[in-house]
């Protein structure tokens, strides 16, 4: 964590202003004429950052989507919180509050009567308002005081000694089976037979019932409407959501929440921090002492689970009964303290056990009277998860930081797949649990149980019986219309599953199989640990053949075999969809990230349904000057060969020789740090091994680049990075320490050897002296052979074809509309247009998927204003227009374009001597 914070230290520096103003272009918009607004930015802001604010602004204020690139290190996020807080300031105003005119108001009362019912409300309103800024304000007075004093007891006390003796009680073994058994069902209304149950709790059937009762009373949906009548007046308030991928980035984030100071507005008129709330998972918010800590996610969520279910005595000691107005007392105080100041996802966990309440569930109450929501994106993207939240993205703001990102998160997230050896755990669990409790279970529950088992043994023997190889492509109706399942309603399955909690009751009671088996009775308990499937599995496989019902050209299946185990792996084609609905809700969305280019295949494939004109795209320029970024092309080596690295050439010798012979030149003129990225660690690999080869009576190439500079390389173990990266950094300080106590600088230092996508592509800065060159060996293209690739390429070739043709045949129709039909020879001509719009579409996503790996490498070395360094690309196809034309526009732009000579590695070797020369 340590080298992580030093590797960042420098990104405070891009707050110094520069003389020379840079330039903001946008992509679909004329040049920024910025009106003068007052952003709070709590620094001097360079020209980009305000055109970049003010272009927010006015995209928040019009409802487009906005696809916003901001090289890393000009200020991204502070931009983004100025721009967006200081639209919602400006429109917190108590004009407001007037009360929504309804379509059957009886127009007929005189004007002083409805006059006097909307101030009524208006001050109703305005109340709530104060009363929650005076309840915040005085949370924080208690935490000054608390500070000051340097108090460390708890917020509310310690837990008292019945709440500890729960927590302690609730790890203890049940043998009570009733709580496995699945509430009976009724086969005509397809729901659970219960008098308790509201049909308004949907989203809340895969948890217990005093949890329903809990989030219904955080969302507002109890009988008793207290709780309705306090958020009612903060339910439709525009709310900024901002999603991210990582825990980390988050975390970022919200420490560049704290830095501006947020001017008052009509309704909030005191100078205060805004409202907001972290949500995350329980992984990361779980406070209970023996769940968090459990390391798998998985395991986290079900043991949670399993606590809820328990007995009153040994339930989870910190999940609040909001029957009990000692327990809601302490659930809003905890809302009013997470609200008090803006928190971290650590903080939240503190602020819980402190107070003796589980964050996970409580900070949930705090989203309607929030300002600012932070998530990571599966909380956001999922709608079940936004159910589940009681999140409503109606008319709200959306924010998706590192949205490079997100084309291969929604592929990810809607992705799946099921093993042959977690189907044939999960029909043994499921099997042993209809024979516990057969006498138990009624009618409807016997009928759909006895369903799922089928479906288990249909997907067990096809899996066992497929004979394709791997990668072969599996059609949804050979697994849907086997053996009868086409009789059976997958949709009802689903829904049946959900509501009975089927798969928590059945996974509860094999883990009690394998805990209540004889400790000395080993064959016993090794059968019963094999019955356990993680069997959430069975929610996952129901998960799975509902993807199976999907259209065929939204996503495709795959078998898979591995030594161990036979896979259908469901791969999402079409990410358009599952994003549409937070499109299509949300008031203004914006994508925001370092490196968006190329911006095509975002309007392609994941806005392909929003008019052209809803879409503001924006490409910031670097806060650096011209001159201290240097980019070049490297085409031809130190013996004239050419370096080119396609598929069929990456293997020989001869190239990896030369490549060899490359960097070592580049040694000599690049001072401290270099990284090299290379396109896969199977490449690096095996090119370090290349140049670890001994000619006869020379040194190795490996040794010639080692004495100049002391190699580092990428582990393949995530575990081992961190030490690689200090140890990186520590010979880079030794050897700058040495540098400065000699008169003459030498290029000495380091240099790190890395690979595109890996661990050190993203989320690192290689500031200043950790990298003054930054290397890019080849072009990273995926697998074009891998079953993924072939089948989204072919899933864009197909798009691009059919969407020639319908606009090549309306212009036919339109052209021949007076005649009976369209001639042939104009069909054929039509037919082969088709097909090069397809293949060049095809090409275009391959080149684009490599491209952003690329763009998000190369960012890593130019972090603040005063930085400075080159950028090397070593393959002859970045000489290329049409790639280059795919590069960042702050690195295009100052790209090193002329004769071929430009690319021989003498002419750049002496160009990178003289930038390094003026730097000194």
């Amino acid at each position: 964590m340590a080298l992580k914070q030093s590797l960042h230290a420098h990104q405070q520096e891009l707050q110094m202003v520069i003389d020379s103003p840079q330039k903001t272009g946008i992509m679909s918009e004329k040049e920024i004429d910025s009106p003068y607004r007052d952003f709070n930015h709590p620094y001097t802001p360079y020209k980009i950052q305000l055109d970049f604010m003010n272009a927010l602004y006015d995209t928040i204020e019009e409802g487009k989507i906005g696809i916003f690139e901001s090289p890393t290190g000009t200020g991204k996020s502070l931009s983004l919180i100025c721009g967006a807080m200081k639209w919602l300031r400006d429109h917190q105003s108590i004009s407001q509050l007037n009360p929504p005119q309804s379509a059957d108001q009886d127009d007929s009362e005189p004007a002083w009567v409805r006059e006097y019912h909307e101030n009524m409300v208006k001050e109703k309103r305005l109340r709530k308002y104060k009363e929650l800024e005076a309840r915040i304000r005085r949370v924080r007075e208690i935490e000054q005081r608390e500070k000051a004093n340097a108090q460390t007891k708890n917020w509310f006390g310690l837990q008292d000694e019945n709440r500890r003796k729960r927590a302690n009680a609730s790890d203890k073994n049940q043998d009570d089976g009733s709580r496995f058994i699945v509430d009976d069902w009724d086969s005509g209304s397809e729901d659970v037979k219960s008098s308790k149950k509201d049909s308004s709790n949907k989203e809340y059937n895969n948890i217990s019932s005093e949890v329903q009762e809990l989030l219904k009373r955080l969302s507002g949906q109890t009988e008793d409407n207290s709780m309705d009548e306090e958020l009612e007046d903060f339910d439709e308030e525009v709310k900024i959501f901002y999603a991210s991928r990582t825990h980390s980035q988050l975390t970022q984030f919200v420490q560049q929440l704290r830095l501006p100071t947020y001017p008052p507005s009509e309704l909030y008129q005191s100078e205060s921090s805004l409202r907001h709330v972290p949500l995350s998972s329980r992984k990361q918010l779980c406070i209970h002492p023996t769940v968090s800590r459990l390391r798998d996610l998985n395991t986290i969520n079900d043991k949670c689970t399993e606590l809820q279910q328990n007995p009153t005595d040994r339930r989870c000691p910190y999940l609040m009964n909001e029957r009990e107005v000692d327990d809601r007392v302490k659930t809003r105080d905890f809302r009013d303290r997470v609200l008090s100041d803006i928190r971290d996802i650590e903080d939240m966990s503190e602020i819980g056990s402190s107070m003796g309440v589980c964050p996970y569930y409580a900070s949930r109450g705090a989203i309607e009277l929030s300002e600012v929501v932070t998530l990571p994106y599966p909380l956001l993207l999922q709608s079940s998860y936004r159910k589940a939240l009681s999140i409503s993205l109606k008319n709200q703001i959306v924010i998706i930081d590192e949205a490079h990102n997100l084309l291969d998160a929604i592929t990810s997230l809607f992705s799946m797949a099921i093993s042959y050896s977690d189907i044939v755990k999960s029909k043994r669990c499921v099997e042993a649990y209809l024979a516990k409790f057969s006498k138990r279970l009624n009618g409807g529950n016997k009928v759909y149980i006895s369903q799922i088992i089928k479906l288990l043994n249909v997907l067990e023997l096809f899996l066992v019986g497929f004979k394709g190889s791997n990668g072969t492509e599996v059609s949804q109706n050979d697994v849907l219309l086997k053996d009868g399942v086409d009789t059976i309603n997958i949709f009802k399955i689903e829904n049946y599953v959900e509501k009975s909690k089927l798969a928590r009751k059945v996974e509860s009671y094999a883990t009690q199989s394998i805990e209540s088996a004889a400790v000395d009775d080993k064959e016993n308990k090794n059968r019963a640990r094999k019955l356990t499937a993680s069997v959430p599995v069975l929610s996952k496989i129901i998960s799975f053949l509902m993807a199976l019902t999907n259209p065929s050209n939204e996503g495709k299946v795959f078998f898979e075999q591995t030594n161990a185990d036979r896979f259908l792996k469901y791969l999402l084609l079409d990410p358009s969809f599952h994003f549409r609905s937070i499109v299509e809700e949300a008031r203004c969305v914006i994508l925001a990230g370092g490196t968006m280019e190329p911006v095509s295949d975002y309007m392609r494939y994941l806005l392909p349904y929003v008019p052209s004109e809803r879409i503001r795209t924006l490409s910031c320029d670097h806060v650096i000057p011209r001159e201290n970024l240097g980019v070049w092309t490297i085409a031809t080596g130190p013996t004239g060969a050419d370096l080119t690295f396609t598929f069929d050439r990456q293997r020989v010798d001869s190239i990896g020789q030369e490549l060899g012979r490359t960097i070592a030149n580049l040694t000599f003129v690049i001072p401290d740090g270099m990284v090299v990225f290379f396109p896969s660690y199977k490449y690096m690999e095996e090119v370090s091994q290349c140049w670890k080869k001994v000619p006869n009576g020379s040194m190795s190439i490996w040794d010639q680049i080692n004495q100049r500079k002391t190699i580092f390389q990428e582990p393949r173990d995530s575990a081992q990075v961190e030490s690689i990266l200090s140890a990186y950094a520590q010979a880079l300080s030794d050897k700058l320490g040495q540098q400065q106590q000699q008169q003459h600088r030498k290029a000495g230092g380091a240099i790190l050897l890395a690979v595109v996508g890996g661990k050190m592509s993203e989320g690192i800065n290689f500031s200043d002296h950790l990298a003054r060159g930054i290397v890019m060996v080849g072009l990273p293209f995926p697998n074009a052979r891998s079953a993924d690739m072939v089948a989204k390429r072919r899933y864009v070739e197909n798009t691009a074809y059919d969407e020639t043709k319908r606009r090549e045949l309306a212009l036919l129709q339109e052209q021949y509309a007076g005649e009976t039909a369209i001639p042939p020879s104009e069909m054929i001509g039509i037919d082969d247009s088709c097909k090069k719009a397809g293949e060049k579409a095809s090409r275009e996503y391959y080149e684009n998927v490599c491209m952003r790996s690329v763009n998000q490498s190369i960012g890593r070395g130019i972090r603040h204003a005063k930085d400075y360094a080159v950028i090397l690309f070593v393959d002859s196809r970045f000489g290329q227009e049409r790639i280059q034309s795919k590069l960042p526009k702050w690195i295009r732009s100052r790209m090193t374009n002329g004769n071929s000579e430009d690319t021989k590695i003498a002419c750049v070797l002496r160009s990178v001597r003289e930038f390094f020369k003026e730097k000194n």
